[in-house]
Order: structure tokens, then sequence, then C-alpha cells
């Protein structure tokens, strides 16, 4: 089995990190990193560099999705400095949020799902939604979640 920790580009993403670490090691399992691009962003980003390139369009979704796998990276480097190459595996994807990480999930069936979150307002999250709570409606496995103000 493995660990799944989806990252962002939030603060929090350290905690998702290192628990989903210590709990990978507690339980000897692989550990796998995810972050997730929004389709929003990726078209807004392809959109500029055909823009800034005079209509070049070799920007694929595959690239967008080496380059999550790369933030996810740098990010288990920053926060874990030195660890268990092996044990950790990067992974990078291209959607709806909440959609990627479930599938990611059903895709290697994790031990647990480690995901970070922010306190939001009923409110708040009716109005702008809320990926934490997307994902611990839905998931099949046990979630572990990791809070920021």
């Amino acid at each position: 089995m493995t660990v799944l920790a989806a990252v962002g580009e939030e603060h929090s993403s350290a905690q998702t990190v290192s628990i989903g670490y210590d709990l990978a090691v507690k339980y000897d399992e692989e550990l796998v990193v995810l972050h997730v691009i929004p389709e929003k962003d990726f078209e807004e980003h392809k959109a500029e560099i055909e823009r800034k390139s005079h209509g070049f369009q070799d920007f694929s979704l595959s690239q967008e999705e080496e380059s999550a796998s790369r933030f996810s990276q740098r990010v288990v480097e920053e926060v874990l400095g030195e660890y268990e190459y092996e044990r950790v595996k990067m992974a990078g994807r291209v959607g709806d949020p909440a959609t990627a990480i479930l599938t990611e999930a059903e895709s290697i069936d994790p031990r647990y799902l480690v995901i970070g979150g922010r306190q939001r307002t009923p409110i708040g999250k009716a109005v702008f939604g809320s990926v934490t709570q997307d994902i611990l409606l839905q998931s099949e496995w046990p979630v572990v979640t990791t809070m920021r103000e």
C-alpha cells in the first residue's frame, strides 16, 4: 500500500508532507506526493506561453503535469531535507483538484490520504467550495487532515 499526500501552494503543505512521510515510515509504505494544477490555471499558463511565443502551440498537458510533479519534489526537499529517496514518489496532475486527488487515490488505493485545509465559515464553503470538504465527503480511504487558519 501507499500513503498519498496532496500538496498545494499553501503553507499547510509542509505539515501535509511531514505527516505523510511519518505515516509512510511508521507503516513501511511508499509516500506519493501529489500536486494538482487546476484546469483553469493550466489554460491560462498555456495561453500566456502561446501569446509570448507568437502562437507557439507545443505546450501540452503532460508538460504541465511534469511541472506539477517537480513542484511536489521541491516541497518534499524543502520540508524533509534528507529522507529515504526510494520511499517517496512524486506525481503531478491537471484538473479539478478534488477529482484528481480522488482519482489518484483510486488508482493507488492508499492506506491513508493526507490533505491540508483551512478553516472557513459555512458561508465561505458554500460560496467558494472546499477541496478538503469534497475529499472528506467522497473518500473511501482514511483521511488525515492538517488544518490552518
